[in-house]
């Protein structure tokens, strides 16, 4: 499996963290802490680009479902962008994809948060 690789683009109102490689329990626990001290320091506006993850297992499910939860209780959100894949598959498995705001490309999503509403799942 390959390593998952997170990149984080702080901008004015809200932050794009991509993702690439694997998402799995060997490299969850580490993803999960970076995204809790994000949100603890005040960044609960979050775009998580998955457009490159190749892999996601039920552990990465999970950090992605904690993200979220975290966010909604400082009253911010947090979008996913280019579910597929194991990703995907994952989502409709355990009915959760409703539970996320998602988008296609990055470019739709950061119109979506820019254009002054917040973001509300689907």
């Amino acid at each position: 499996m390959t390593r998952l690789s997170v990149t984080v683009d702080t901008r004015p109102h809200f932050s794009v963290v991509t993702l690439t490689g694997d998402l799995d329990k060997s490299s969850a626990p580490r993803l999960e802490e970076r995204l809790a001290e994000f949100i603890r320091r005040g960044h609960v506006y979050l775009v998580i680009d998955t457009t490159d993850l190749e892999f996601c297992d039920s552990t990465g499910i999970w950090v992605l479902l904690t993200s979220l939860r975290r966010t909604y209780e400082r009253k911010g959100w947090l979008r996913l962008v280019g579910v597929h894949g194991f990703l995907g598959r994952l989502l409709e498995l355990t009915r959760l994809r409703d539970a996320f705001p998602i988008d296609s490309t990055l470019e739709e999503s950061l119109r979506e948060v820019s254009g002054g509403g917040v973001p509300v799942a689907r």
